[in-house]
């Protein structure tokens, strides 16, 4: 049986490397550790330092960083499929949905110190394997996450925040600055390759990446820096071979589709077939860290004791295709304490709430009692995912041909929808795989990043029904989409002053 990543831990060299890693980006983390080539000669010492990168994404119940919480949603809030209400402690979202952020905003430096922990960690257990006196090849699986965490936070870095510091090496020093998004672009590609060459197929534990994530990945790293504003045409074309890899190659990575798309949010299906890599909780998880993942409350509806952090816009929702993916999407009647059935559009926040991300967090015989976390694992891809890449970029690589068509098809049909119609132009298969990732991925987290690549942000603004509740106070323009770097780290640094 697999394990999950957490249960290997060694606790007393982790709690050591966590404390130098949870340290400000201006130190040096290994400082207090003792010689590295003498530290990290056993593997597991070098193991160890991989699961702090794995901690570091996951955050956990201090609520400051990495992906534990709903607030690192937070800088993705100026797309459709998110928004909140209008009062009450949800201002640092607001700032996202309105376009008026700030560099003072706390929540987002959620996702910023988390990646940058896994960032830290990771150079660290590249530059010290040096040392590591063990099987070449658990060397090399090692490395290989390395590379792969490394990218991963550096594309979610470059995502949100644009130009960011480029650390390759063990420690953060005050004196970098910012680097171009091209550089972070390229240092993305390159550690997903690397991660390609490194990973195995398979892993023994859940939770740790294989090749296929990797060239997943990878893809989607090639689509994203052939958009705004890198705007590498030639990347298409290798976002669309590599997504056809992994396509052609699925059963090596035992990847598929699920055959019902409301099937993927129960806890018995996480890390199905479907899930080429999600970050792994657990309540009870031994590495100390109390290590869950908050969905369930955050995205329920005050009338069920939620705490109301996000919902979707009323367009998006009324845009969305009727079907089983739209019922398994939202959840649009809510039920009382008192025995009240409450429509959404009688709801406090007269909106539809997410359903996808109740189980494990509430009893729906009574979804008023509800505990606010929930040990599901959160996927950051899934192999629905891979399948629309490859239909974008092979639409804009070599036109839409029956494979690009197939591709999409495939997901349309699972959520109970037609094939799309042969025979449009290029620029209206994109637009509907571009709508087709917003449906299938709403409330994933993906949606902002498709509208900037795609530069779509305005028109789906302008689509914004009047009667939602935070309104647009900031410019939707080019230099307005990007989040500000966290005060704090500007403070400590003013090369990182944008």
């Amino acid at each position: 049986m697999k394990k999950n990543q957490s249960n290997t831990i060694i606790v007393a060299l982790l709690a050591m490397l966590l404390a130098a890693a949870c340290v400000e980006l201006d130190e040096n983390p290994y400082g207090r550790l003792n010689n590295p080539e003498t530290a990290f000669q056993e593997l597991a010492n070098l193991d160890a330092l991989s699961i702090a990168m794995y901690a570091a994404l996951r955050g956990d119940g201090s609520w400051a960083e990495g992906f534990a919480t709903a607030q690192h949603m937070t800088t993705m809030f100026g797309a459709d499929d998110l928004t909140t209400i209008a009062g009450g402690n949800k201002e640092p979202y607001r700032e996202f949905d309105s376009f008026s952020k700030s560099a003072s905003n706390i929540w987002m430096s959620n996702l910023y110190k988390g990646c940058y922990r896994a960032i830290l960690n990771a150079n660290a257990l590249i530059e010290y394997a040096q040392y590591t006196q063990a099987d070449p090849d658990d060397i090399d699986n090692l490395i290989g996450q390395a590379y792969f965490i490394r990218g991963l936070s550096y594309f979610y870095l470059v995502r949100s925040w644009g130009e960011v510091p480029l650390y390759t090496t063990p420690g953060a020093h005050i004196d970098i600055g910012l680097s171009p998004v091209d550089d972070i672009y390229n240092q993305v590609v390159d550690d997903f390759l690397r991660a390609e060459e490194l990973l195995p197929d398979n892993q023994a534990e859940v939770g740790r990446p294989t090749s296929g994530a990797a060239k997943a990945f990878l893809a989607k790293a090639y689509l994203t820096r052939a958009g705004w504003p890198v705007k590498d045409q030639a990347s298409y074309a290798l976002a669309a071979s590599k997504a056809k890899e992994v396509i052609d190659g699925k059963s090596r990575w035992a990847y598929d589709l699920l055959a019902d798309f409301g099937s993927l949010w129960l806890r018995a299906n996480d890390n199905s077939t479907e899930s080429v890599f999600a970050l792994q909780y657990d309540r009870n998880t031994g590495d100390g860290a109390h290590a869950n993942h908050l969905m369930g409350t955050a995205s329920m509806p005050k009338e069920e004791n939620g705490w109301e952090d996000f919902f979707c816009e009323l367009t998006f929702f009324n845009e969305f295709p009727a079907g089983p993916r739209k019922d398994a999407t939202f959840r649009t009647q809510f039920y009382t304490q008192e025995g009240d059935t409450v429509p959404y559009q009688e709801s406090a926040a007269g909106h539809p709430y997410y359903a996808k991300f109740r189980d494990g967090a509430v009893d729906e015989q009574t979804p008023w009692v509800n505990a606010y976390h929930t040990a599901g694992a959160y996927m950051l891809m899934r192999y629905a995912d891979v399948l629309l890449i490859y239909a974008e970029a092979q639409a804009q690589a070599h036109g839409a041909d029956a494979t690009a068509y197939a591709a999409i098809n495939e997901v349309r049909n699972r959520a109970g929808l037609d094939d799309l119609t042969e025979g449009l132009a290029r620029e209206g298969f994109v637009d509907a795989v571009i709508a087709e990732r917003g449906w299938e991925f709403a409330g994933e987290g993906k949606r902002w990043y498709d509208l900037l690549r795609t530069e779509k942000v305005q028109e789906v603004v302008n689509k914004r029904d009047p009667s939602e509740q935070v309104p647009i106070i900031g410019n939707v323009t080019l230099d307005n989409l990007y989040a500000p770097i966290p005060e704090a780290e500007v403070l400590k640094n003013p090369k990182l002053a944008k």
